[in-house]
């Protein structure tokens, strides 16, 4: 019984979707966060070069 469980393959195409899935969008959560802190610090450069000029 055991081993008709481990040999049926019928699941394995949506296991394997949900596991690139789940990598793919931990890597974009990632990325927007590096870009959101990147974005942070370059407003923070603006707002201060504006508050010298004025």
């Amino acid at each position: 019984m055991l081993k008709r469980l481990f040999n049926d393959q019928a699941g394995s195409p949506a296991v394997e979707f949900a596991i690139v899935a789940s990598v793919i969008s931990l890597a974009a959560l990632g990325a927007f966060k590096m870009l959101g802190e990147e974005s942070s610090n370059q407003m923070s450069g603006v707002e201060s070069a504006y508050a010298e000029i004025n």
